[in-house]
């Protein structure tokens, strides 16, 4: 009877479990996880290979896991969330450390480029139809969810297996830990093809700028100390101009690649030739600059404070600093010689405090316009509307001698749709004329802006086209027109290792005013011909106070 209830007590259809069931969940979960981290971005350029690379952060991960579990003992879910987050997290970083230099032409900077999301996201859904932005957010957001998840499930796996009891012939604690040891020892020589980037580097590289702030802002406050002191000892009155009217005109994401970059020069050089020739038909003279921007690709307001100050301001914190600073802006200069000062600024759609530092004595945003027609991309409305209302409601009747600055916003990326060309700019009132107009469409997008060279070519041709247009219509002769670009195009559009150099162009039939650039290095025409390197953006600032000024320096704000 003892023996027929022992064999009642294990049944014969149940079958023993193997003791590598265990080994062979670790082994899959930790595989997924190494995958993971070890995923390229953007997956559509990954190789496969990658993916078997062995990931040091999941092996930290794995190592740390191995330190918290205990046999026997639950893992708790407060610790599996706090691994969860920091896979996720090591993943977020991946993406952004690879998307920043391939649009800024620079390093990620978390600090900082962590402040501008909101403006990323806000640039998305100007660019984008409502639709394409829910779905992209909806998609987004079931990823991170998916992720999640799975990590979670993993780790849970992996816990399982550590806090296991030993299972002969393998203590997969034991085995993990010491494989973990020797992983983190091979990785620190082993060739790139078999071991993935760890972002743990990058991480404290970060970690020490958070550590160097007040370094940082030293620096910066010694430039903007330069800068004032040398404005003290100049004389900035401007009288060398006689009043004339000057229009300073920034146009988005022209660079040098325009003329340097053979898929874009076979389209614009022979556009900015003709305007050339037509220009000096008209009596117009030209001579033409390259110069360094602070940023590339993006961050526009960087250069345009630079423009704006004489110094260079290639970060967050030296603009912050900047506004808070006592440094007299350009605008200021030319209200003191008796000028009426206005900004046109398309692209900016809520009142802008920043604005203040500036000093203009009027600044125009979008709602200002009026405009009735639709947008084009980032673009609110065309340039050539814009242009075309400052000639009506600026230029046209003005008493006051006139420094206008326009912001054109029409050859932002990502540059598959641009609004049309209207011959007749009479048409174009408040622009409802565009509803009717069938806008240029080019087949790509955001993702896919290695493909944009015709589109890109075609925005600058358009703008150069327009330009002399404009001059033709609105511009008398005494005035002194400056065109410069504020930074290159994206580098998936021009590639890598590019100059940060941009054009300036500087139009007036003053003989007098193109020479005093031209004794600063400006070489005659509309395509720039200087050979690097460039000097910075901010000499513009200084070319045109010391340039035109004879009598009193400037005094403090």
């Amino acid at each position: 009877m003892d023996s027929i209830c022992f064999r009642t007590d294990r049944p014969q259809h149940e079958a023993t479990p193997s003791p590598w069931l265990p080994v062979l969940r670790f082994a899959a979960a930790f595989f997924y996880i190494n995958a993971l981290l070890s995923l390229e971005i953007p997956p559509a350029s990954m190789d496969i290979r990658s993916l078997l690379r062995v990931s040091p952060d999941g092996i930290c991960l794995l190592a740390g896991m191995c330190l918290l579990a205990r046999p026997g003992r639950p893992f708790k879910p407060v610790v599996c969330a706090a691994f969860t987050a920091a896979a996720i997290l090591i993943k977020l970083f991946q993406w952004a450390d690879r998307l920043v230099p391939a649009v800024f032409n620079r390093a990620l900077n978390l600090f900082l480029d962590s402040q501008r999301l909101p403006d990323l996201i806000f640039l998305f859904w100007l660019t984008r139809t409502p639709e394409t932005v829910l779905m992209s957010l909806l998609g987004a957001g079931m990823g991170i969810a998916v992720m999640s998840w799975s990590l979670w499930v993993a780790l849970q796996t992996l816990h399982d297996g550590l806090a296991g009891e030993p299972t002969r012939p393998w203590n997969i604690r034991r085995i993990a830990a010491l494989w973990s040891a020797a992983m983190l020892t091979f990785t620190a020589a082993a060739p790139a093809g078999l071991v993935g980037g760890s972002v743990f580097p990058r991480m404290a590289e970060e970690v020490r700028f958070i550590l160097d702030l007040d370094e940082i802002r030293d620096r910066h406050q010694a430039l903007l100390g330069q800068a004032m002191l040398r404005a003290l000892q100049t004389a900035s009155d401007l009288d060398r101009l006689d009043r004339a009217p000057v229009f300073l005109i920034v146009i988005e994401s022209y660079g040098m690649s325009a003329f340097s970059d053979p898929r874009h020069a076979a389209t614009v050089l022979p556009a900015v030739r003709t305007a050339e020739t037509e220009l000096r038909s008209m009596g117009f003279d030209m001579c033409s600059m390259y110069l360094t921007a602070p940023t590339f690709g993006g961050g526009s307001w960087l250069s345009h404070a630079t423009l704006a100050s004489g110094v260079r301001i290639d970060s967050q914190i030296a603009h912050d600093l900047l506004l808070a600073s006592r440094l007299v802006p350009l605008a200021e200069y030319f209200n003191r010689a008796g000028y009426r000062t206005v900004r046109a600024m398309p692209a900016t759609f809520w009142p802008w405090p920043e604005g203040a530092y500036y000093r203009y004595g009027q600044m125009v945003i979008a709602p200002d316009f009026g405009y009735r027609g639709p947008a084009y991309g980032f673009a609110p409305m065309p340039d050539q509307f814009v242009l075309d209302w400052v000639a009506r409601r600026i230029i046209r009747g003005a008493s006051d001698p006139l420094f206008v600055e326009v912001i054109l916003t029409g050859s932002h990326a990502a540059f598959d749709r641009q609004a049309p060309y209207l011959d007749d700019w009479d048409r174009i009132g408040d622009g409802s004329v565009f509803n009717t107009l069938p806008s240029e469409r080019f087949p790509f997008g955001w993702s896919e802006l290695s493909k944009a060279s015709p589109a890109y070519s075609h925005a600058i041709v358009h703008v150069i086209t327009m330009l002399k247009d404009f001059m033709r219509r609105f511009i008398d002769g005494s005035g002194l027109v400056i065109v410069v670009g504020d930074h290159q195009p994206c580098v998936e559009l021009i590639g890598e290792d590019q100059p940060w150099s941009v054009p300036v162009h500087v139009i007036s039939a003053e003989p007098d005013f193109i020479q005093e650039f031209m004794r600063r290095g400006y070489t005659p025409g509309l395509v720039p011909a200087q050979p690097l390197p460039h000097p910075g953006l901010d000499t513009l600032f200084w070319d045109l106070i010391e340039g035109f000024s004879s009598g009193r320096a400037a005094t403090s704000r």
